[in-house]
């Protein structure tokens, strides 16, 4: 009975989050914002805002990519977050791309599921992960 019990209340816990939840706009910590949207069964995120005091980058092009190509390219409106799935109330299997250092990450995302307007962004390398805390923008 008690393990019926936990089963059930572990289901509801994992299907409040719904995959639209996540669409909309994000503040990061330091200002900037970013936002999450769907296409097809795949989730994306572009970079809708920049910090007031950004960090690198500071003529706003994406100096630091790999590709020397993109060095000249804005960096408002790339994605910056790549081919994330929706699976048991978070998005992962995808990437995240800091443009502070042109390097990419695998990464995960989750919402609180107290609070559907917090999330939660964790970049990993390796075993090595940094997690950053994000807010739902309201219009």
């Amino acid at each position: 009975m008690r393990l019926t019990l936990l089963l059930l209340l572990t289901c509801i816990c994992i299907s409040s989050i719904k995959p639209e939840t996540y669409i909309g706009k994000w503040r990061i910590e330091g200002g900037s914002i970013i936002e999450i949207y769907k296409d097809g069964d795949r989730f994306f995120g572009k970079i809708n805002k920049r910090a007031k005091k950004p960090i690198s980058n500071l003529n706003g092009l994406d100096n630091k990519n790999p590709n020397l190509e993109l060095r000249q390219r804005q960096l408002l409106g790339i994605d910056i977050l790549n081919d994330l799935s929706f699976e048991d109330g978070e998005l992962s299997g995808g990437t995240i791309y800091n443009a502070d250092s042109g390097k990419t990450y695998t990464v995960k995302v989750w919402i609180d599921s107290d609070n559907t307007d917090l999330c939660y962004i964790r970049a990993y390398k390796g075993i090595l992960f940094k997690t950053f805390e994000a807010k739902r923008v309201k219009n």
